[in-house]
């Protein structure tokens, strides 16, 4: 599936969703919901440093983070890593963690099967 079409059955089915953007692990922003395109790397570029920031922390383990939340009163940041692609999501707050992290998961898959 290519970026784009599993962004839309992303949002198709994640109604929590506000805005998401699917970058390459290691490149540029590959889809995005977000029609400015400095927005775009904006919320790239948080998901990168949250997923730096949260692998710094785990120092006992050598694996990379391939999920996170990060919440503030006004809504969360949502990551889901893989191996060549990473996902993130924006939503409101007090949205189900678990439900919108699998959605995330959910499609980070359907782009690693095409990777």
């Amino acid at each position: 599936m290519d970026a784009d079409a599993a962004l839309t059955d992303l949002t198709d089915v994640s109604t929590q969703v506000r805005e998401a953007v699917v970058l390459e692990r290691e490149g540029p922003v590959v889809a995005s919901t977000i029609a400015d395109e400095a927005r775009s790397r904006e919320l790239a570029d948080a998901a990168r440093a949250a997923l730096e920031a949260a692998s710094r922390v785990r120092t006992a383990s050598t694996s990379q983070v391939t999920a996170l939340e990060a919440a503030v009163p006004e809504g969360s940041l949502f990551v889901a890593a893989g191996a060549s692609h990473v996902v993130a999501a924006t939503t409101g707050p007090e949205e189900p963690a678990g439900l919108v992290l699998y959605d995330l998961r959910t499609c980070l898959r359907s782009l690693e099967e095409d990777a």
